[in-house]
């Protein structure tokens, strides 16, 4: 695994491993995180949010003993976890996160045990490197963690496994022998809830191990024989090793036991039993894998971890929305049961899979990581990709992708476990980009629901669903956060039926969309803009959890970026009446948006606040405000109003919001934010006129917000104020007072920070419409050398740009999937003379013009590229 350098590469080390916890896990498996002192913790593979949910004696360690006469003595043992951060009592965390918790029983471990003395850690995500530094280790070790992870490819990025690959040189003068043990609790029954203290847990009884031998693979198989299959806590674990030789503990539970037989001679002692565990308690497992290792030779090991629980239930509250029966089991299963009826088969697959899936995933790690952005977009853009396959999202049985808000935590004060806020909220999961350019394809699935499922017979559509879908929709209901449907997530909804739409180039898919589109459409102008000026000024319910009122330019530019989305989807769909409906109400009200509340600076709320005295910002300076803005730049829909005015106010929220401390400043309701910490305030009043009262989370920071910014001032060209924001965030997010994998808000690994996605197509220019068969970039970092990863409909890759001596030089390599294409555009600056194209030594036949500073360019023939091939475009001047 690479990155662009080595010098790039953050390396968490000291005190900034203490928060470090990376969740692994697939697509709608739930997760467990690999924390910075080498334990796993954050145990949320049950169908349950919980994040501080930890499993005991869950571990790795390795013994290393001198081969030869005399030399027992001199063998070494240590669990591959360190205690150095854990007894700092002067630590002060950040608001709001929980990621610094040891658990108790990890403390416990180490106590007992010895660990080693320190570790480093590097995450890029999806995969994460852990050193272990120990003098008395005769060994170097290091552990890449990951599971399996590749855009477009939903299934083979959502099993439910993580593979631990363990890489050991022998660093001594001496012949070694080497062991490394990998032991795993069964955990079958549990709640994912109730603590649990060495083996006892009141969920436990009945649990048993079985060892089993499969081709190359040794296996302890975990379940129970207490539950029936239909319980909510039924499933199976899988702890495996791709190695036939293997020994064994099938059954432990005194870890003095366990130690003692390790370090004897560094094998276990294949001991097998079946016993069924007493009533609350369980069994672990332990598996061990030797190999001698002559001088400077190394060696690598890999484990597996592997489960199934199939049974998920609705287990939150879904009463504000309708559902007042708390007691039937509502079943949804998860999409994994699809595939496989046991965590033991899903061992087998990668087993059978492991090289493929391994060289895929570092594939797009590479193709994602070599690049020339700045690191702190890279980190921004991947590290939320995390957010996909924390419990914060599910993927039911059926196929349909849902996901709340976050995952109840340390910031949600009304309820520490579950999902926060269920489900499906429209306004929120209006700012994620992540999903819908790396899995469209389950992105798509949500907008079924919305259309298909939720939306009402007038046209309008409750911003949370409801579980499953046979149960009565949440329609004509206070539903809460806000209580009336959310308007902006209506907006949204058009906006990001058409996003999905130029991600598949599916006429089809679209034309199934359309009608509701048009129904919510006709519900919108009749309901909101009654007359007819493109203003709306009545209640707009929002993602503030209330409803503003006024003329403003947060709804408004969704407003007009809606009513553009829904004009080229209505010439898409032959619809010309329509089309021209919702092209005049855009004109119109773009005109009058911008005559009342532009104030030469950036744009304000025009509210009477006599009549309205709170919950409105007036005269403030909203960092929203541009929100329709920046989803129109990502969809390639223009400027909404007038691109000065645009800029102007892109700086002003910069200028005014963007804080280099929070001293003095009253976070309020929430706080985020240390006060040495810099941030982007929701909302500020740099002319006066702050309301008494004012919009709901006006004092708070929240990343998704900060990454929205910071991606509509780089599509301005405001890279500096960008950089500073973006900087700011991960600065705040190094591993010392949060996780580098875990940004909250209202709750953990919350959603709206998947906004950060599109500083990477604002950073490339990138540009791309299944559909036409365009794909499109303008590099806004180093033209003249650039390199970024890039996605489309059915592939993705690499582009590079280079420049030199009147030529530029643009490439595709496609690293994953195919490529097709019919228009291709660039940045070019000058007066071109030759376009040339060309598909290895074939060369392409194309027309070709300028543009706004982009040459165009099209080709006679549509060209498909498969992995492994090159499309080169020469531009001369």
């Amino acid at each position: 695994m690479h990155s662009s350098s080595e010098t790039q590469r953050r390396i968490y080390t000291g005190q900034a491993l203490r928060c470090v916890a990376m969740p692994l896990g697939g697509i709608g498996t739930g997760s467990v995180a690999l924390c910075g002192d080498g334990s796993l913790r954050q145990w949320q593979i049950f169908n349950q949010v919980n994040h501080e949910a930890f499993l005991p004696h869950s571990f790795f360690a390795l013994y290393a003993q001198p081969v030869g006469p005399g030399m027992r003595g001199q063998s070494v043992a240590k669990v591959l976890q360190s205690d150095a951060l854990y007894d700092d009592q002067d630590f002060q965390p950040a608001p709001s996160v929980s990621d610094h918790i040891v658990p108790e029983e990890a403390k416990r471990l180490l106590e007992r045990l010895p660990g080693v003395g320190a570790t480093e850690f590097v995450g890029e995500y999806p995969i994460a490197l852990v050193r272990y530094l120990d003098e008395e280790l005769p060994v170097e070790v290091e552990l890449e963690a990951y599971s399996p992870f590749i855009p477009l490819s939903p299934k083979d990025s959502g099993l439910p496994v993580v593979v631990f690959t363990f890489s050991m040189k022998n660093t001594s003068s001496q012949l070694l022998n080497i062991s490394l043990l990998a032991t795993l609790q069964n955990a079958v029954g549990w709640d994912g809830l109730t603590p649990i203290v060495g083996v006892e847990c009141p969920c436990y009884g009945g649990n048993r191990n079985h060892v089993i031998r499969l081709r190359g693979l040794t296996a302890i198989d975990m379940g129970t024989a207490r539950l029936p299959a239909d319980d909510a806590h039924f499933g199976r674990m899988t702890l495996a090793t791709l190695n036939s030789d293997a020994t064994y503990l099938c059954q432990w539970d005194g870890l003095d036991e366990l130690w003692r037989d390790f370090v004897t001679d560094g094998r276990l002692a294949n001991a097998e039993d079946s016993t069924p565990s007493a009533p609350g308690r369980t069994w672990n497992g332990a598996l061990a894998v030797s190999v001698q290792l002559s001088p400077q030779e190394d060696a690598q090991i890999t484990f597996l971890l592997s489960w199934y629980f199939p049974n998920r239930y609705v287990n939150w509250d879904q009463s504000g929305l309708g559902i007042e029966d708390r007691k039937s089991k509502f079943w949804l299963g998860n999409r994994y049961n699809q595939w496989f009826d046991s965590s033991l088969a899903v061992a087998e697959y990668m087993r059978d899979n492991l090289h493929r899936l391994r060289e895929e995933t570092l594939r797009f790690h590479d193709a994602f990581y070599d690049s020339t952005l700045p690191r702190e977009l890279l980190d921004a853009a991947g590290s939320q990709i995390s957010i996909i396959r924390t419990p914060t999202c599910f993927w039911a049985e059926d196929g349909r992708f849902y996901g709340f808000e976050g995952c109840c935590g340390a910031s949600t004060t009304h309820c520490s476990l579950s999902g926060c806020c269920p489900l499906n909220c429209t306004h929120v999961w209006n700012y994620e980009m992540t999903l819908s350019k790396l899995f469209p394809s389950l992105e798509r699935t949500m907008r079924e629901t919305d259309l298909e499922v939720q939306q009402h017979p007038s046209g309008y559509i409750p911003h949370r669903t409801v579980v499953p879908l046979y149960l009565p929709r949440p329609w004509e209901r206070h539903i809460g956060g806000p209580a009336k449907p959310a308007l902006d997530g209506e907006l949204g909804t058009v906006l990001k039926t058409y996003r999905e739409y130029r991600a598949c180039g599916d006429l089809s898919w679209l034309g199934r969309m359309w009608p509701h589109i048009k129904l919510l459409m006709d519900y919108i102008l009749e309901e909101h803009d009654p007359d007819g000026d493109g203003v709306i000024e009545g209640e707009q319910p929002n993602t503030y959890d209330i409803s503003i009122y006024g003329a403003n330019t947060f709804i408004g530019t969704l407003f007009l970026a809606a009513l553009r989305a829904a004009e080229e989807i209505a010439r898409l769909q032959g619809d010309e009446e329509a089309a021209q409906r919702y092209r005049e109400r855009y004109e119109r009200g773009r005109g009058n948006l911008d005559a009342r509340l532009w104030n030469g600076e950036y744009f304000i709320q025009d509210v009477d606040l006599e009549k309205y005295p709170e919950q409105n910002w007036g005269l403030g300076c909203h960092s929203d405000q541009l929100l329709g803005q920046w989803w129109a730049h990502i969809l390639d829909l223009g400027y909404l109003l007038p691109e000065e005015h645009v800029r102007s106010a892109a700086q002003a929220i910069f200028r005014h919001n963007f804080r280099e401390g929070f001293e003095g400043h009253l976070q309020r309701p929430r706080a985020f934010v240390c006060d040495d910490e810099e941030g982007l305030l929701n909302c500020s009043w740099p002319r006066g006129g702050r309301p008494e009262v004012p919009t709901l989370y006006s004092d708070e920071v929240w990343t998704g917000i900060e990454y929205e910014v910071a991606g509509l001032l780089l599509f301005e060209g405001f890279i500096e104020e960008a950089l500073r924001i973006v900087k700011a965030v991960r600065e705040r997010q190094n591993g010392t007072r949060r996780s580098p994998w875990n940004e909250v808000e209202c709750g953990d690994h919350y959603v709206r920070a998947m906004s950060s996605w599109a500083l990477l197509e604002a950073a490339s220019g990138y540009r791309y419409d299944a559909g036409r068969g365009l794909l499109a970039f303008a590099p806004r970092f180093t033209p003249e050398t650039f390199r970024c990863f890039f996605i489309t409909a059915q592939g993705w890759g690499v582009f590079v740009q280079q420049l030199a001596e009147g030529q530029q030089v643009d490439t595709l390599d496609v690293a994953w999937g195919k490529l097709e294409l019919r228009e291709l555009a660039f940045a070019f600056e000058g007066i071109p003379t030759e376009v040339r194209v060309a598909t290895g030594e074939q060369m392409v036949e194309t027309e070709w013009h300028q543009e706004k500073g982009q040459v165009y360019i099209g080709l006679a023939e549509p060209v498909t590229l498969t992995a492994g091939e090159t499309l080169k475009v020469t531009i001369s001047s």
